[in-house]
């Protein structure tokens, strides 16, 4: 006999009803003690009696493999039986001849009767073993789960498949309670629950009510008997499920209940072993520590977000309230003096005044122009203007601008032409370039020349500003880029710190890259790049593009 032949029938006896189950087994059994008992009787001549004995003893182990206690304990009656009436002379009859046989008789049906039941323990506890050891695995994997899923979604769909593979339910859901306190299923696997039906939403209801596990079996309610001796039709609590029943257990904080973990039809199953019992109370319990875990972590990242937040407007605030003061001042003061009746300005004078309000007209409007782009920075939208530009006029217009500005110092541009046009935006790359020009020549002293290089560098242009300035300490070379920051030794000059924030972030919305470093004999080199988008030869037209010498 194959020795794993036992094994499936046992599997496949579980998958019946219980009762058809039971039937089955012993069915099976007595067809199996039929067949042995007929293959020995056809050499009965040919063999002794302790052959027969020892024949049926081993029907008889393999037997509990797959049948129950009682089938196995009957299965040995019957045995014995056959064993008496087909084997021990006189033939055919309960009676024996000899007294031999009747200790013979008796031994066989003791230690038929013990093996037998040994032999189920046997099965039992192997199969209890297997079993607990599936339910370490599982429970070790909705550990890992529950630890690495950041998700509420992916810990509740882990909980169902989980729960669903380890009992053998056929449906199973986590229905969490909404603001008016409605269940809402929210992983399922399976058919889902009817949470609409009255019954169902009245054992819902009192789960939730009494923050205990409620059942409801078949079609039978349970009444229990209250103090006053009243019977009311009240779910009962966790009872062992018969075929088609149905649980919710509450999913329950420190606080309140936040949800239900319902499990429903166990199949053909007599009822759920009070280790599965424990297994889902656990399972519940997991699943209120992950929710937790999974809010107090959101509502982390949303204090985070607010904390920065907050300091991004005490910062803005700061900026506007301390930059804005000098050009609102002047162009105040201004304006009120050219208004003022009575004094009569010279040219001269009125066209001093003008281009002072001029002049820190367009300090605010930068201002304002880089608080709106590091905004946009912040919130992830800054999309460049791709359009064909060509780099060398960026350069030479951008320079031509910056001129008016730093009257004290002379730009020298370093161009390498000629160079490909390349798609780029072209007022955002200029303002990068203003910013750095702009910072050179606010910490540069005066009369010290800034410079200004373009090289192309295989498929990459580098822009280039040199100053000779106090420099920048290595060890700050990255900080110096992010908003709001400063040098210590700097603090004294005008500025909001973020023109070099800005300057990364629209480099970097291009594909490239910005960084500082020390320049030789003093001073800084800061220093862009961006890649060059080469454009197909027949989509350039004669005479579109003209390099500036």
């Amino acid at each position: 006999m194959n020795s794993h032949a036992p094994i499936v029938i046992h599997r496949h006896i579980n998958r019946l009803p219980p009762l058809v189950g039971r039937w089955y087994a012993l069915g099976f059994a007595l067809l199996l003690l039929g067949a042995t008992s007929l293959l020995m009787f056809s050499v009965r001549t040919h063999v002794n009696i302790l052959s027969v004995a020892l024949i049926f003893l081993i029907v008889l182990v393999a037997i509990p493999l797959f049948a129950d206690r009682l089938s196995s304990s009957a299965s040995a009656i019957v045995a014995f039986m056959l064993f008496d009436v087909l084997f021990i002379e006189p033939y055919y009859t309960l009676s024996v001849a000899s007294t031999d046989h009747v200790l013979a008789l008796v031994v066989f049906l003791s230690v038929a009767t013990v093996v037998s039941q040994l032999a189920y323990r046997l099965r039992v506890r192997a199969t209890e073993a297997l079993a607990h050891g599936r339910r370490m695995t599982i429970l070790f994997e909705l550990s890992q789960v529950l630890i690495t899923e950041s998700s509420a979604a992916g810990i509740l769909n882990a909980v169902v498949a989980r729960t669903i593979a380890l009992l053998g339910v056929r449906s199973c859901a986590v229905l969490l309670l909404n603001e008016v306190r409605e269940p809402q299923i929210h992983a399922a696997g399976g058919p889902p629950p009817p949470i609409k039906e009255p019954d169902h939403r009245a054992v819902m209801q009192w789960a939730v009510e009494h923050r205990q596990p409620a059942g409801l079996g078949g079609r039978q309610r349970v009444q229990i008997r209250t103090r006053d001796g009243v019977h009311r039709r009240t779910p009962p609590r966790l009872v062992a499920p018969r075929r088609g029943t149905t649980l919710y257990i509450p999913i329950s904080t420190a606080r309140e209940v936040i949800g239900l973990f319902y499990v429903g039809d166990s199949g053909h199953r007599q009822q759920l072993a009070n280790v599965d019992q424990q297994l889902l109370l656990t399972f519940a319990n997991q699943i209120a520590l992950a929710l937790e875990r999974v809010q107090l972590a959101e509502d982390a990242t949303r204090a985070a977000v607010i904390a920065r937040s907050d300091a991004l407007k005490t910062a803005l605030l700061s900026a506007v309230s301390h930059d804005l003061r000098t050009p609102l001042a002047t162009i105040k003061a201004g304006a009120t003096s050219l208004l003022q009746e009575g004094i009569i300005w010279s040219p001269e004078d009125q066209r001093d005044l003008l281009e002072a309000i001029d002049e820190e007209t367009d300090r605010m409007t930068r201002l304002v122009s880089n608080l709106l782009d590091l905004t946009r920075i912040e919130a992830g939208v800054l999309r460049p203007n791709l359009a064909w530009n060509d780099p060398i006029d960026v350069v030479q217009e951008t320079v031509r601008r910056a001129q008016l500005r730093l009257s004290n110092h002379t730009i020298c541009v370093h161009l390498t032409p000629p160079l490909p046009p390349t798609l780029f935006d072209d007022v955002e790359i200029g303002q990068v370039l203003f910013n750095l020009l702009e910072n050179a020549g606010k910490y540069a002293p005066a009369g010290t020349p800034i410079d200004v290089t373009l090289v192309q560098d295989g498929d990459t242009l580098v822009f280039g500003v040199e100053d000779r300035g106090p420099g920048v300490p290595p060890d700050r070379a990255e900080r110096i880029f992010e908003k709001f920051y400063r040098l210590e030794e700097r603090r004294a000059a005008s500025g909001a710190g973020i023109g070099l924030a800005i300057c990364r972030g629209i480099v970097e919305a291009h594909g490239g890259r910005i960084s500082v470093v020390a320049r030789d004999g003093g001073g800084s080199r800061f220093q862009f790049t961006m890649p060059i988008q080469h454009r197909q030869a027949d989509a350039v037209e004669e005479g579109t593009w003209a390099h500036a010498s």
